[in-house]
């Protein structure tokens, strides 16, 4: 068996472009694209890994995959459609197998979610002939096929390894993204059990398995590495060594502005570095900043916090919980407080907005929020996020940023507060003759940041996200002091310790802008850069929706977006597709209007999203009820 080249040049990357080499017996072609298809042939016989060319899937008697995710399944989906053999990891089962599962249990468990794993799951299952661990080998015409697992990217990935003629190839699906990067940080999220961290904490948890697993790969000296998306990568080894140092690097500056020193403390902490950084690895943790005894006027409990004028009325922040409601209506019968005239909002969270609804009926007190969420807290079934209420907050009334309210002896001013997610705001409240109080949700500790969870949307623009927190800080020209919901102090940050958070924040995204092949870091952290709303709504048989595409345009040049729906067998959508053309840094929608069927049951539908450089295909979803 001869193979005169593999691959010789990656500068042929482009989407829709085939390119192969040849010997007298084995031909290999990669098809580039959104998804690569790589063809194996030989003696008339044709293997595939990750899928093929759609008008070509005739006569290939076996598919290899690397992982389950839908975004890049479809790109094996005319193969298995023509009976190829499909050989998949058996830890992607639950999401090949019987997605209809998943899908029944997301109904509500996509409300009250800490586990953070990514929805990118097929609408229907697949048939597998055979599913694979570790070390598990498919011989296919004298070339033997070794699986690896390599999870990272997914839990239950893996590679794919083969010698030719002495050369070893690996298929390696999404591990790794050209010289040294990787397509995105938010799929990195989850659960850290040595750590007692559950998923919604554990930022980038899986660097820890994608080191391990880029280390297994280097280890069996590739000549080739052969993704599932991006170009064929011809040094892997340094490659490899590129991403090791750049997601280390990452990591190291994540822990040391983290949060959760405060509330795991530094064993913990240090526990979640060793994973990623090494046994014995130097950890810098941001000190805490100087905190104090919340001041009287200031009632706490749990993540509520509940401010009492002179007058014996009150203003309250939030309400996740009954017993709020229980203990100030006890305040309320006991006379320290004559009635509560307002709630606020700060964000999203069910900690935070499962009662609110509750608590303004029983207190007959009005809502306010910021106008960035009040779409949300009001039908948190059309979005979907982490930790979310399952509560609708009627009635709201809506304010914009720096809005100003006299109440009582109070001065309030409210503002759009981006940190721990971009649904966010908070409330200056200004005493007189008291030191002011910055009530900011959740969004910083006296550790730093609280920005644990990637898919709470942590933009990291200069004026979104918490560069804008830090400079809201900055323009306070006053003593004042910061309370989180969470924390039952009032704490503040000195001049030295806001320019430690900004200066390792600013470090952070320069490591983001080499670590994502994109042209800006945003959307290497946003999953929901595109998203279909609503995200779930009921509807009845045969009534149509519209359905709107939701894209913000993270790059720093104008973008043209096409977006292509995909509805079940017997709906109709009024355009195939349909385009949005968006300048700069901002945000817009797009209407599709689609009419069900007269089946009922619940249906995934998905859309596609392209522009110039960037091709998602089946990347947002919305769950629909047909009654």
């Amino acid at each position: 068996m001869k193979v005169i080249a593999v691959l010789t040049s990656a500068a042929v990357f482009a989407f829709g472009l085939s390119v192969s080499t040849a010997s007298a017996e084995v031909t290999i072609s990669v098809n580039y694209g959104p998804v690569n298809g790589v063809l194996l042939e030989r003696d008339g016989h044709r293997l595939a890994v990750y899928g093929w060319a759609p008008d070509d899937a005739s006569g290939v008697d076996h598919l290899l995959l690397a992982h389950g995710r839908r975004d890049v399944v479809w790109k094996a989906m005319p193969l298995i459609k023509s009976g190829a053999k499909v050989t998949a990891p058996n830890r992607e089962r639950f999401g090949l197998e019987k997605p209809a599962n998943f899908w029944n249990e997301f109904t509500t468990g996509r409300f009250h979610d800490y586990a953070q794993q990514s929805t990118k799951i097929l609408p229907a299952g697949i048939p597998v002939d055979r599913w694979v661990n570790d070390g598990d080998t498919i011989e296919w015409q004298g070339l033997t096929f070794r699986a690896v697992e390599t999870p990272g990217y997914t839990r239950g990935s893996v590679s794919w390894l083969t010698e030719v003629d002495g050369r070893t190839i690996a298929f390696t699906g999404d591990l790794i993204y050209g010289d040294g990067q990787i397509l995105d940080l938010y799929s990195f999220q989850d659960a850290i059990p040595d750590a007692q961290i559950r998923g919604y904490h554990g930022y980038g948890s899986r660097l820890a398995d994608l080191v391990t697993s880029l280390q297994r790969i280097a280890a069996e000296k590739p000549d080739q590495i052969i993704p599932a998306r991006g170009p064929v990568i011809h040094n892997p080894q340094k490659a490899i060594e590129v991403l090791v140092h750049r997601v280390q690097e990452l990591y190291r500056n994540y822990l040391s502005t983290n949060a959760l020193h405060w509330y795991f403390k530094e064993d913990r902490m240090r526990l979640c570095g060793e994973r990623v950084l090494g046994k014995g690895a130097d950890v810098e943790l941001m000190p805490y900043s100087h905190h104090e005894q919340t001041p009287s006027w200031v009632f706490e409990n749990g993540t509520s916090r509940l401010l009492i004028s002179e007058s014996g009325n009150a203003f309250l922040l939030d309400c996740g919980y009954q017993r709020i409601i229980d203990e100030v209506k006890q305040l309320i019968t006991q006379g320290i407080i004559k009635k509560v005239e307002g709630i606020f909002v700060t964000h999203f969270h069910d900690d935070h907005a499962d009662m609110v609804q509750v608590a303004a009926e029983a207190l007959k007190c009005p809502v306010y929020a910021m106008s960035e969420y009040a779409d949300l807290l009001a039908k948190p079934e059309a979005y979907h996020l982490p930790a979310m209420t399952a509560n609708p907050i009627r009635d709201i009334e809506i304010l914009q940023d720096g809005h100003q309210l006299k109440w009582h002896e109070f001065q309030f001013t409210f503002h759009f507060y981006p940190g721990q997610t971009w649904y966010h705001g908070a409330l200056f409240a200004r005493k007189a003759e008291q030191k002011p109080i910055f009530f900011i949700g959740d969004s910083f500790a006296p550790s730093g940041l609280d920005d644990y969870c990637v898919l709470n949307r942590n933009l990291v623009h200069e004026d979104s996200g918490y560069l804008l927190c830090l400079k809201k800080l900055r323009a306070i020209d006053e003593p004042y002091w910061l309370v989180n919901e969470h924390i039952p102090f009032v704490f503040s940050f000195t001049d030295d310790e806001l320019d430690f958070l900004e200066t390792r924040y600013r470090e952070r995204i320069a490591i983001l802008r080499e670590l994502f092949p994109w042209d800006d870091p945003n959307y290497g952290i946003d999953e929901q850069w595109a998203v279909l709303y609503p995200h779930g709504v009921t509807i009845a048989a045969g009534e149509t929706l519209n359905l709107e595409m939701r894209i913000t345009n993270h790059s720093p040049v104008e973008r043209t977006f096409i977006v292509t729906p995909h509805v079940p067998d017997d709906w109709k959508l009024a355009q195939s597709t349909v385009t949005l053309h968006l300048p700069p840094r901002l945000s817009g929608t797009v209407s599709i209007p689609v009419t069900a069927s007269s089946a009922s049951g619940r249906f995934v539908l998905t859309a596609d999203v392209a522009s110039d450089g960037m091709e998602f295909v089946e990347w947002a979803e919305a769950v629909i009820a047909v009654q």
